[in-house]
């Protein structure tokens, strides 16, 4: 992987300085400089599990209040991960001297260290230049476990149905309507679909997404009570803006 960032390192580094430019709408050159700089990665706070889910899963959340209710956390004001605790890590994981002992820094920070042509760059911003998973962070995680919290079968978080969970029989009728509704859609717009009540073993992530922005929608509307209708539309015209 090294071999092939190379020539990235290179471009970047000379963009860093700045590259000779002609402005033709002032008839003049300047130096352009060029950084790398994106959405930021994360912040350092710690997931958990659930002391009270009996599940038998080892699912970790990130709460605003942790499980004890001990200590809430702002918002507004996250203990947000910076490009000096990356470096940090990464000066830990390389003096670890066997490789359970980086494995072991790797766990607990979330992190694996900075690719080694990447620390000869220092306008390279490690916890804002890396650009988010997207498709596993929305499609595949946030609008799959939101629909599986609609179904009440979302990691059995749900024993006592909350408002927000729609009965199996409305499913039954999202599901028939949803294959009947994709039969009419082009294929270069997405593939076929099944019942997404009964049939979700070949949905991707493609499937996810098509069904979460285009049609629930339409098939969630006047069925989702209002208050969290309002607010899955807001996501889709949030996930349609970055798309």
């Amino acid at each position: 992987l090294d071999t092939f960032l190379i020539p990235f390192e290179d471009e970047t580094a000379t963009l860093a300085h700045g590259v000779p430019t002609h402005d033709c709408t002032t008839d003049s050159d300047f130096d352009l400089h060029a950084y790398q700089i994106k959405p930021c990665r994360g912040c350092n706070i710690k997931a958990v599990r659930d002391p009270d889910n009996k599940a038998a899963n080892k699912t970790y959340y990130v709460p605003l209040m942790l499980p004890n209710r001990t200590a809430t956390r702002d918002p507004t004001n996250l203990q947000m991960r910076n490009h000096g605790n990356w470096a940090e890590v990464d000066r830990k994981i390389r003096s670890a001297t066997t490789v359970k002992g980086k494995a072991q820094i790797a766990k607990q920070s979330g992190l694996k260290g900075i690719p080694s042509v990447g620390r000869g760059v220092e306008s390279l911003d490690y916890a804002q230049g890396v650009p988010r998973d997207y498709m596993h962070l929305l499609y595949l995680n946030v609008a799959k476990n939101l629909i599986h919290l609609w179904m009440g079968n979302f990691k059995g978080l749900d024993e006592t149905p909350g408002p927000y969970v729609l009965t199996s029989n409305i499913w039954a009728k999202i599901g028939e309507e949803t294959e009947k509704s994709v039969a009419s859609i082009p294929s270069a717009f997405v593939r076929s679909l099944g019942n997404i009540h009964t049939d979700q073993g070949h949905y991707t992530a493609e499937g996810w997404s098509y069904w979460f922005m285009f049609l629930g929608p339409i098939l969630l509307e006047n069925r989702l009570p209002t208050v969290y209708y309002k607010h899955y539309c807001k996501l889709v015209k949030v996930m349609k803006a970055r798309c």
